[in-house]
């Protein structure tokens, strides 16, 4: 029954998601058409038998058995067809080639408009993102130089007003190298600090790019410690990887707030903790919190409590960490002798670098600072887009509920103007990407294994669908795009071909032969019946064969 359910969520979703995005495609084609005085005999969502449909005008519009896509008859769209004396000018054919481009240009244009207005809804309605507050900040970053802290609300980069993390991170991103004057709001007293953003180099699949990073996470760190040998904390009886969850009566939500209230106490402080203590069992590590009491004797200065995310909470044995030596409760101190501050910022970074190549890694075991050399083994996995790569593996990392607090939200309306200029840069960003996929997938700089079809495309539909309608539509949009730039490509049979044989008629001055449009609409038919299998082919490996 499950089964049936999810089988039955997953194709209602890529019905609904694929049917709305070809509506609109063809709509184009069809609203262009019918303008320029072209006849449209038929409008069809899906393909194959007709299950309804009506009649108006000269159209007949109808919903057909297969949801794979859809299409507009016009008449006189086949050259071997021959038009009815009351149809004669009328035939698609038959137009100037300015008029064929512009029907060929109104499906994808029409996919531009749909994830143009679509990410337009989600910006102008209300919804959910992250507050542009200061949750954790990395160790000698510009941020901590410039004295942000827990806490901090940014209100205002350069006076323009920042209502989400997000959009703080956009400022950020587009000033590495530059002063920024930052507006802070800290509790009721409201600040000027003028940081100036590093530059880090960004990776994706398509390219790298500068951005700026000033060293601030929206999440805080849990409260999981680890403890200085013959610290206030150690005499105290914590150890390593203790959760804080009270401190002096006062419940503790995050690391940041442990050390500002540790700080701030004197004397005898009650200190209650969740420690995870491993429980037997058959191939397998299971931990069961149990709670422990202690008294820290606080001075408001050292008290040996650090935060466990550089501390190595699982060595797999036989990886690549338990060969270097790395044990559970080292705490990575440097790479290559690069100080490090954050994991993901840093030791992540550096060993995905590295790869298959040695590293010198500095770790701190008690009061002593341990040299090791660490040689990865290389993993086979599949990355974002899907194709089977080697990806260095440390077996090795800090606890993963360290990154489990959860960061502040807002809820964010964005004016109508504001609203609209950031989906039109978004759609042009990610044009942008597409066109650059697309060039490097032709090049092979990127592997053809990144091609996807619909068996990908239905449990894309599934998670959105799962995950909220928010999601759904996002997913919706950059879909309804996929497929604008993709059938801009000159391919025959597809309308980026039209508009190139439209173009060629322009400056030919005569339509092109009966011999090439049937030989032209073969090999299309070919490429896209032989795509459409690779891309199958590529679904079925990567859900049922990996």
């Amino acid at each position: 029954m499950g089964f049936l359910q999810s089988f039955a969520t997953t194709v209602v979703a890529f019905a609904v998601l694929i049917s709305v995005i070809v509506f609109i495609h063809e709509l184009g084609h069809l609203l262009v058409g019918k303008w320029l005085g072209v006849k449209a005999i038929r409008f069809s969502i899906g393909f194959g038998p007709r299950l309804w449909g009506f009649q108006w005008g000269e159209t007949e519009y109808r919903l057909s058995l297969l949801p794979f896509g859809g299409y507009v008859k016009f008449a006189g769209d086949n050259p071997l067809e021959e038009l009815p004396p009351e149809d004669q000018g009328r035939g698609f054919l038959e137009q100037p080639p300015h008029r064929k481009a512009a029907i060929a240009v109104a499906g994808p244009a029409a996919n531009f408009v749909l994830a143009v207005a679509v990410l337009f809804l989600l910006n102008v309605l209300p919804h959910v993102e992250m507050l542009a507050m200061v949750g954790s900040v990395k160790p000698n970053s510009p941020a901590a130089h410039a004295g942000l802290r827990y806490g901090d609300r940014i209100v205002a980069v350069d006076g323009k007003p920042v209502d989400s993390f997000p959009a703080l991170q956009e400022m950020v991103g587009s000033r590495p190298g530059q002063a920024t004057r930052f507006t802070i709001q800290r509790g009721s007293q409201t600040l000027e600090s003028v940081v100036v953003p590093g530059t880090v180099e960004e990776s994706d699949l398509i390219e790298t790019v500068q951005r700026g990073r000033i060293g601030i996470s929206p999440k805080p760190f849990a409260a999981e410690i680890v403890v200085q040998q013959g610290s206030p904390a150690a005499r105290a009886g914590l150890r390593d990887f203790d959760r804080v969850v009270r401190l002096a009566g006062e419940p503790i939500s995050n690391y940041e707030q442990l050390a500002e209230r540790i700080a701030s106490l004197h004397g005898p402080v009650p200190v209650d903790v969740l420690r995870r203590e491993e429980v037997p069992a058959p191939g397998a590590s299971l931990w069961s919190d149990k709670s422990f009491h202690a008294v820290l004797e606080a001075d408001g200065t050292e008290s040996g409590i650090g935060v466990a995310h550089l501390a190595l909470f699982f060595v797999q044995p036989g990886s690549a960490a338990a060969e270097a030596g790395l044990r559970r409760g080292d705490r990575v101190v440097s790479i290559n002798g690069k100080n490090v501050g954050w994991w993901n910022d840093d030791v992540e970074l550096a060993r995905k670098a590295a790869g298959a190549e040695p590293f010198q890694m500095t770790v701190r075991r008690g009061n002593q600072l341990v040299d090791v050399t660490v040689r990865q083994h290389m993993r086979s996995t599949r990355d974002e887009a899907g194709v089977r790569v080697q990806v260095p593996d440390l077996g090795a990392g800090p606890d993963p509920a360290i990154w489990s607090v959860e960061p502040s939200v807002v809820s964010v309306r964005y004016p109508i103007s504001t609203a609209f200029a950031r989906s039109v840069t978004g759609i042009a960003s990610m044009t942008r990407k597409m066109v650059l996929g697309l060039e490097r997938i032709v090049v092979g700089r990127i592997s053809a294994e990144a091609i996807s079809g619909p068996l990908t495309i239905a449990s894309v539909a599934r998670t959105a669908a799962d995950a909220g309608w928010q999601t759904f539509l996002g997913w919706m949009a950059l879909i309804s795009l996929n497929l604008g730039v993709l059938n801009l490509v000159p391919i025959p049979v597809l309308d980026g071909f039209h508009v190139l044989s439209a173009a060629i008629e322009g400056v030919r001055r005569r339509p092109l032969s009966l011999r090439f449009r049937e030989i032209a609409n073969l090999v299309g038919v070919a490429l896209v019946l032989a795509l459409m299998l690779f891309a199958l082919r590529n679904d079925a490996v990567r859900m049922f064969l990996d």
